[in-house]
């Protein structure tokens, strides 16, 4: 649909009209404005008061009537090359009171100004149609010589400094016309080039609006992180990692590798990078790597040398203060004092568990040694004393150096009685086989000492004899 465009009296300029006819006394119209309609073409509405968006107010240079039409009354103001960088969408007639009289709307132009590339000198005329001219005063001044030296083409005889007012209303509206069609670009949008409105908002979703610097500077300030700026929302990694950066060119960085999520030290003295801290997700896991120790809640839990981490550290089993630590120890060359008097040599390993006694130190230590038939010694420390001697345990392995005659009879903490023992069951032994035994029980018969079972108690045992 085509666009109108059309002046209309507003009810203020009826009213005063109707009132300069009864009076006899002239209306002054003394002004034109013009408007960018805030970035559209208006409809004029006779009950405005003003323009939509005024932009510029001046006075008028000429008021005349049409010598076409004596109904129709000309207004005509000139927009020097200074005045400019707005859109030209409304116009306005004004009286000596500041009345708005007529308005009407006016084909998109953008009135450049002087500071831009483009600029030029703007006639602006408005039409307006009146019962009775007599009651407008006409003004007519140098503004006609001026229209003609600015529109009147050269012509071959010199001596032509004048022209008609029919020639120079037409040379005018033939420049005009030109002009608007030269300027009347259709609105600019993502496939075609026109005419476009500056925004300044940063959540538009527009598509025919240009950005302002201003919502660059929006955009930016809001999206762009600097020093001491505060991220928020989630944090993607990628496959290298996020990298920390220190003063001295050490770096933390945080990678993933499949299910896996690590921190990697970078010491830039040596130039090497080691993983610090693994987690498996899969196996749901952590795991720490190359470091020394280890703390949960402000306490150490794995440190080099107190907890035994690693062979030949720990606590010399000599030292009567070390027993107090804790952990599992791997020791190369015990030395300790024994009262049984047997002193286990070669590599062995040592079990520190810490209970308490009344809310005071307690420890457990046990060491086994040996490769074949291994050795089972155990010792206890309590708070400030110093620790007791080293226990050999009685085992099937050692039984041996501790029950020693033949025919002695024992409590075994078994069903089965250890190699060079019989069980105390009454049943008849091998003479040949067992001639020691023989001497004691010459009848060849075992005595019976067993008992009934029960295997849902702890603790239980058999009788069995020292066979040679």
């Amino acid at each position: 649909m085509n666009q109108a465009y059309n002046t209309v009296l507003t009810q203020k300029g009826v009213a005063l009209l109707d009132n300069a006819t009864s009076l006899g006394v002239p209306l002054k119209i003394t002004q034109m404005a013009v408007g960018d309609g805030n970035g559209n073409i208006t409809t004029p509405d006779a009950i405005q008061t003003e323009l939509v968006h005024e932009v510029r107010r001046a006075a008028i240079d000429k008021l005349y009537l049409d010598n076409e039409n004596p109904y129709q009354i000309i207004a005509e103001q000139i927009i020097p090359e200074t005045d400019g960088g707005w859109f030209i969408n409304e116009i306005g007639l004004f009286d000596d009171k500041d009345n708005l009289i007529a308005v009407g709307n006016y084909p998109a132009t953008y009135k450049p100004n002087c500071l831009e590339d483009s600029s030029r000198t703007q006639m602006i005329r408005m039409v307006i149609i009146v019962d009775n001219t007599e009651t407008i005063e006409l003004k007519n001044d140098s503004t006609e010589v001026f229209a003609a030296r600015q529109y009147i083409e050269p012509r071959a005889d010199a001596t032509q400094t004048t022209a008609t007012q029919k020639y120079v209303n037409d040379t005018i509206t033939a420049k005009i016309t030109a002009h608007e069609k030269s300027t009347n670009h259709p609105n600019a949008t993502t496939s075609d080039k026109g005419f476009v409105q500056l925004n300044s908002a940063i959540n538009s979703k527009l598509e025919t609006q240009a950005a302002t610097p201003r919502a660059v500077k929006k955009v930016y300030d809001k999206t762009v992180k600097r020093a001491g700026d505060t991220m928020t929302g989630q944090l993607t990694l990628s496959s290298k990692g996020l990298k920390i950066n220190n003063d001295n060119n050490d770096s933390m960085t945080l990678m993933t590798s499949s299910d896996r999520y690590s921190h990697v030290f970078y010491d830039a003295k040596t130039n090497r990078s080691e993983r610090k801290l693994d987690y498996n997700s899969t196996q749901n896991i952590w795991q720490f790597k190359n470091v020394d120790d280890v703390t949960i809640n402000d306490k150490s839990v794995l440190k080099a040398g107190d907890y035994g981490i690693g062979e030949n550290f720990g606590a010399p089993l000599s030292d009567p203060e070390k027993p107090l630590l804790t952990g599992f120890y791997g020791v190369y060359t015990p030395d300790y004092e024994s009262t049984s008097k047997i002193s286990p040599s070669g590599p062995g390993t040592l079990a520190a568990y810490r209970s308490s006694y009344h809310f005071s130190p307690y420890i457990e230590q046990l060491y086994v040694v040996g490769y074949y038939k291994p050795k089972l010694f155990s010792r206890c420390k309590y708070w400030t004393r110093p620790p007791t001697d080293w226990y050999e345990t009685v085992t099937e392995a050692n039984i041996d150096r501790f029950v020693t005659p033949v025919g002695a009879i024992l409590q075994w903490p078994g069903i089965k009685p250890p190699a060079g023992y019989l069980n105390c069951n009454g049943a008849m032994f091998d003479k040949e086989k067992y001639p020691k035994l023989s001497l004691i029980f010459p009848s060849g018969e075992l005595p019976k000492l067993t008992q009934e079972f029960d295997w849902s108690k702890p603790q239980q045992f058999i009788y069995i004899v020292k066979a040679k």
